[in-house]
């Protein structure tokens, strides 16, 4: 027996998930809120010898699709940036910076990790923790404000115990991850799948799924990154591009899942 679901009520997405061309997942997102979907098209008008409009002859469509995600998700930024993100092993270290402030104790210190080189500079900090003096280490046979060796540092002379001090450097390790954006990557196409959770008007007691299918959806390259404060979102948009080489020319299915969602 045909079924034909028309009126629907959306109450909310519930994921989005972006794969490649083979359906392996480059990144899915849980988070996702106020999603947009733009149409337009393209027309050509068709007049009289008196500039009468006759009819439009429609030549072409557009679709953008725009969403948030409640939080940052550094599987979509890789996605945006055109790369994946790299996470480190202990064959394979990433160099990461760090910062360490101390309060001086003795004459020398002992660093939190094991620089990849000598830190090339310690500060005193200010009574409102901004940078003071600087103290530089030795370079090229000159003598420096301090030494270290094996990740110990040894103060200069003028600094006392209760002082504030600052240091900052690079180690390598295998607790981190990373996502690069290099001038010569592009965001990705790829198929985005929107999974809703919606209501039929006519039994609004039970769940169902609707899912937007975008076959070729080209990310934009063009976000606005907000880090910290009171909003948290990750914004991302993309156009929905048609699949060439196919009869259908498809660009964007909705499909409704008359089925109840399992609790």
């Amino acid at each position: 027996m045909e079924h034909n679901l028309n009126n629907i009520i959306v109450d909310r997405v519930l994921r989005g998930v972006f794969s490649d061309k083979n359906d392996n997942i480059i990144f899915a997102l849980n988070q996702v809120q106020n999603l947009s979907l733009n149409s337009t098209s393209e027309s050509q008008e068709v007049v009289d010898a008196f500039g009468v409009s006759i009819m439009e002859l429609m030549r072409s469509k557009a679709i953008e699709a725009s969403a948030e995600n409640a939080i940052y998700d550094l599987g979509l930024l890789a996605a945006q940036y055109g790369t994946e993100k790299k996470a480190a092993t202990a064959e394979n270290k990433l160099t990461v910076p760090t910062m360490e402030s101390f309060e001086v104790e003795g004459t020398t210190y002992t660093l939190k990790h094991m620089p990849t080189s000598m830190p090339k500079a310690i500060y005193k900090l200010n009574g409102d923790s901004t940078l003071g003096a600087k103290y530089e280490a030795p370079t090229n046979g000159k003598e420096g404000d301090f030494t270290y060796a094996d990740g110990i540092i040894t103060l200069p002379s003028d600094v006392k115990a209760g002082d504030e001090m600052f240091v900052m450097y690079e180690y390598e390790t295998e607790n981190a991850v990373e996502v690069v954006n290099s001038a010569n990557e592009f965001a990705k196409m790829g198929k985005m799948t929107f999974e809703c959770l919606v209501y039929d008007v006519c039994d609004p007691e039970t769940k169902i799924f609707a899912y937007l299918i975008l076959p070729r959806f080209q990310l934009s390259n063009d976000f606005d990154w907000s880090i910290g404060g009171d909003s948290q979102t990750h914004g991302f948009s993309g156009k929905a591009h048609v699949d060439y080489c196919s009869r259908d020319k498809k660009m964007v299915r909705v499909v409704i899942v008359d089925e109840e969602e399992e609790e």
